[in-house]
Order: C-alpha cells, then structure tokens, then sequence
C-alpha cells in the first residue's frame, strides 16, 4: 500500500513534468536559470525565439528575460488606424499596435521576423486627432498619415 507521502511526492513530480511539457516557456530553445533570487526558474530569450505567448522575439533587453514580440504574420487586410487599435487590442494578453519606437525596432529586426510586405505599417502613436506616424517597410521611412488610410497591422507585446 502506497503511504500519503509517496502519493503527494507522485501527484507533485506529475504536476511538475504536465506544467514543464506545456509551458510556453518552456517552447523556446533556452535552457532557464535562476533569477536573483533564485526562487525560480526565469527564461532566457534570444532575437528570433518563440515569444511567451507564441510571436517572434524581435528584442531583448540585456537580461534576456523581458523584450517584446510580434506576431509572426500581418492581419489579413489593410485596415484604417482607428480598426487597428481596436483588432490589436482584441488579443488581449498585452497585444497591442506598437508604438512609433516598437515599430522602428521592428523595421530594424524585419528578417528575424518575417513575412512583412513591402509596405507601410501603423504605429500606435498619434501626432495629432486625425493622424498617426506610420513605419515604412519598403524603405524605412517614418511619416504620418491620415488615420482614415489603410495600412498594413503587425500586432506586438512586451514580455
């Protein structure tokens, strides 16, 4: 007959390896650590790993613990600003438009990405009620642009 400290010790190192196996986390190619503390094990990322939620990791901070994500394809149509905020905000999960700077990075990391057209993009940041800075990805300019313009959308998240 098994005793209740050999039951929990096999509830637990089930749990352990369920949690280990589906873990986003635990998707990307790193090993984890220790963080200062060393309470619990952090993951470490690097420019084109798969994100915590499942984007492709665009930037790091020197950590490697915190960066930002994008989504690996663009939304299916060109949309005006106001329809990008609100498709953007519908992930939830922290996805969002990315600000006029996200979006620079971005442009800058495009084939860590992928997938991206030869187009202009909308950013987050307004310049005034009717329009937005938008991130070229032809030849990387920044302008802005009449809100009531379609344009391509590539959502992002911090980590």
């Amino acid at each position: 007959m098994i005793g209740f400290k050999e039951t929990a010790t096999v509830v637990l190192l089930t749990a352990g390896l369920i949690l280990a196996h589906t873990s986003p986390a635990a998707e990307t190619n790193n090993q984890p650590t220790s963080n200062e503390n060393n309470t619990k094990p952090v993951a470490i990322y690097r420019l084109g790993d798969q994100g915590p939620m499942g984007g492709k990791v665009y930037y790091v901070a020197d950590s490697g613990e915190h960066g930002l994500e994008a989504k690996t394809a663009d939304e299916i149509n060109t949309l005006s600003w106001n329809d990008a905020v609100t498709v953007a905000s519908a992930y939830s999960a922290g996805w969002h438009l990315p600000t006029k700077t996200e979006l620079k990075i971005l442009y800058e990391q495009r084939h860590v990405v992928g997938g991206f057209a030869k187009d202009d993009y909308w950013s987050s940041t307004e310049l005034d009620s009717n329009s937005a800075w938008i991130q070229g990805f032809f030849n990387g300019d920044q302008d802005r642009y009449n809100k009531y313009s379609k344009l391509s959308v590539r959502v992002v998240r911090a980590f």
